[in-house]
């Protein structure tokens, strides 16, 4: 496989610094070369700048930095689509999980929305808008972006014909931290989400497999947050959610998901060193990148 990395050091989606710092993290541990001993090719290493950080960020009061999101997320639909046009993997590596929306308008641009399905997974749904959203971080708004819904702001700037991405290609799995308005939006749009419970019942295999037959779209991007695994094990991330999968569980489900041939596309999101007491954090994220590759490589 072809892969081509994509570095966005963007924690303001999250206003929580640490996520920035991952990219930096996960290059010196040398991951282009992981990628290559489990029989990939690198076709270039893209690091993408980020704005300065302006003095208030509530110049638009419903969306943190909104400018300096929207300018990140518009250089991303640029580097994914190029991917995309030479034929790579674009691998993208945050960074806060704002840049979905960059992903996914960028996938849009070569493969149409109808073409296109999503697999968010993750603890939270991110799928607020400006109005139901109570932090106003933009990571909580990206997948509502992606719909067309909410503020205009966050997705007409991404060069790109709205919405990006269809309702019924949206799935979910591991969401445990819902908002009462994500839970109206997935309620009104029949959106699947996989939750603990079914994956309790039935095993994260199962579900994963479930999953991957429910979409029925030749094009499947991955969106992958580290707060998918449960607090109880894993913390290195900014908002850490307790009752999730286990690492073990991540690794199953990261395995069976990439192996899927229709996967053109992933995120790898929240990674947070300034959380990351003793690196045990890290040493579970360049797993779970063996894994990613590995599956890669064997399709």
């Amino acid at each position: 496989m072809d892969i081509k990395l994509i570095n966005l050091p963007l924690y303001y989606g999250c206003d929580n610094p640490g996520t920035h710092l991952a990219p930096m993290e996960f290059s010196r541990q040398n991951i282009a070369s992981l990628a290559e001993r489990c029989g990939n090719q690198i076709a270039g290493i893209n690091i993408l700048s980020v704005p300065p950080k302006p003095e208030n960020p509530y110049e638009e009061p419903t969306m943190k930095y909104l400018e300096q999101v929207t300018d990140c997320c518009a250089q991303l639909a640029d580097a994914v689509n190029d991917a995309m046009q030479a034929q790579q993997f674009p691998l993208v590596i945050g960074g806060d999980h704002s840049l979905g929306i960059g992903s996914v308008a960028g996938l849009s641009r070569f493969v149409s929305a109808e073409q296109l399905s999503v697999i968010w997974i993750d603890a939270h749904t991110d799928i607020n808008t400006n109005e139901t959203s109570d932090s106003h971080n933009i990571h909580g708004m990206p997948l509502s972006a992606c719909l067309g819904l909410g503020d205009p702001r966050l997705y007409h700037s991404m060069k790109t014909d709205s919405p990006f991405l269809l309702p019924q290609n949206l799935f979910y799995i591991g969401s445990r931290s819902i908002d009462p308005g994500e839970e109206e939006i997935l309620s009104k749009y029949q959106i699947r989400a996989v939750r603990m419970a079914e994956i309790r019942e039935k095993g994260i295999e199962a579900c994963c497999k479930e999953l991957l037959q429910s979409v029925k779209t030749p094009f499947i991007h991955l969106s992958f947050d580290v707060d998918f695994m449960g607090s109880e094990e894993y913390t290195a991330t900014g908002l850490p959610i307790p009752d999730g999968p286990t690492v073990a569980q991540t690794r199953v489900a990261l395995k069976t998901l990439f192996s899927d041939p229709r996967v053109c596309s992933a995120d790898f999101v929240e990674y947070s060193p300034v959380h990351d007491q003793n690196q045990s954090g890290l040493t579970v994220c360049m797993e779970l990148f063996e894994d990613i590759f590995t599956s890669l490589h064997s399709r």
